[in-house]
């Protein structure tokens, strides 16, 4: 029998144009009593049909929409959550991404609950793609329970619509329910479990592929996929570095044969760095880049990341909150500023905007004169003005001239929609100083 719940009188404006939350005190009854995760039919107070999607009790967010279509019946099965995927796979395809790239994100893809990231690896000459999941939410924990055999059916068909040429032998898959997010949810945050493993990879140091930022060839990031920060890899600011690496090219070529020096804040494995190196080499510039980042595993992949473009690497262990008056004024060329989301709940908004004006400071102090600050937050609760407000008053504490070139957002595997604001969380600017 078919669980519905409906909604108290007015309730209903906004799931009707399309967010996919319903809140507890909308609902025209207390949903206590019922399993989380339970699929759920969504009425509005007159009987009429809303959406479907799944419901937890114990949530602030009690209900969230999969579909608003009556015809589909099933949203929580299989074959229907599998379509949704390779829908989304399909659009990170048009977009040109290739090898690595976010495959699923959450409501932004019409499947809330379930953050899922495709990386195509290498090791040893041999290749392979890893699907590393994270399951937020009571619903898509119930939905995705039996995970293995939900991926082999998923393999199996992107493999039919050519959307993969890998089979299920050179698959691994990854659950990474290790975030503290699953506990607003009554869910336990567990260790990674690799459900399906590779065995002629080593999934906790192993080179996935990414588009290059500055050709139209492939860059090789080495990584942890099974216990590296998040899904072993941020994935998120891909388009952005492919907007700087561009814009750091076409400045180069207007300057004379040196050294060029970058400073990687809170590099995490090198994303950044690796790729700017990659871009001022093919210009036959010598690149020398500073990693700074408190772990020590991640320089250690940073590094290796770097080097391997050719980059000379000097390497930092130290919290940017306390380290950065060490480093040297007026001595990069480039600049980046791409901390951890500083602000992670409402009562952190003060302090982290703060945080974000230190960095910023400290990122203004150390670039030359004609030279680049890339300034960025995945904070979603920092209003983009407030973020703007604390890059203006970094800038005036250095007393500069500084001209934002350049502003990036969320890439096409990290889409958002008109009627979700909370998907928008991704900031980014450069400055030439």
């Amino acid at each position: 029998m078919t669980t519905v719940w409906r909604l108290r009188p007015g309730a209903d404006k906004r799931i009707r144009s399309g967010h996919p939350w319903v809140f507890s005190n909308e609902l025209s009854v207390s949903p206590k009593g019922l399993l989380p995760g339970t699929p759920v039919e969504l009425q509005d107070s007159k009987g009429q049909f809303l959406a479907r999607g799944y419901g937890n009790p114990h949530s602030l967010i009690a209900f969230r929409a999969l579909s608003f279509n009556s015809q589909e019946k099933e949203p929580t099965s299989f074959e229907f959550l599998q379509g949704k995927i390779l829908n989304s796979w399909k659009v990170r395809k048009a977009a040109g991404f290739r090898g690595s790239f976010r495959l699923a994100f959450g409501e932004s893809d019409y499947i809330p609950g379930l953050v899922l990231d495709y990386y195509v690896i290498e090791q040893k000459g041999k290749k392979a793609q890893v699907f590393a999941a994270q399951l937020v939410t009571a619903g898509m924990n119930e939905a995705l329970k039996n995970a293995e055999d939900f991926f082999k059916g998923l393999v199996q068909k992107a493999h039919e619509q050519g959307l993969s040429n890998f089979s299920w032998n050179e698959t691994a898959v990854v659950i990474r329910n290790d975030v503290g997010i699953r506990k607003l949810e009554g869910l336990n945050v567990e260790e990674p479990n690799v459900i399906k493993d590779l065995p002629d990879f080593d999934l906790t140091d192993v080179e996935i592929l990414l588009n290059a930022a500055a050709d139209d060839g492939v860059v090789a990031m080495s990584c942890d996929l099974k216990e590296g920060q998040k899904t072993g890899f941020f994935l998120d600011q891909t388009h952005n570095i492919h907007l700087a690496v561009n814009l750091f090219k076409n400045w180069a070529k207007t300057e004379p044969k040196r050294k060029l020096r970058v400073l990687d804040l809170c590099c995490y494995v090198g994303h950044w760095s690796t790729q700017i190196t990659r871009g001022l080499k093919s210009l036959g510039f010598e690149v020398e880049v500073s990693l700074v980042d408190v772990s020590k595993t991640a320089l250690a992949f940073a590094k290796k990341n770097a080097e391997r473009e050719g980059a000379e690497v000097v390497v930092h262990e130290m919290d940017v909150s306390e380290g950065l008056t060490i480093l040297p004024s007026a001595h990069y060329d480039i600049v980046i500023a791409d901390p951890p989301a500083f602000i992670k709940s409402k009562k952190d908004i003060p302090i982290g905007k703060h945080a974000y004006l230190k960095m910023n400071t400290h990122a203004f102090r150390m670039v030359k004169r004609n030279g680049f600050v890339a300034s960025c937050s995945c904070s979603g609760l920092l209003e983009e003005e407030e973020f703007r407000d604390a890059i203006r008053k970094a800038s005036l504490r250095n007393s500069f001239e500084v001209r934002s070139v350049l502003r990036g957002g969320h890439a096409a595997d990290h889409p958002t929609l008109m009627q979700f604001p909370e998907g928008f969380y991704l900031k980014m600017y450069v400055h030439y100083v």
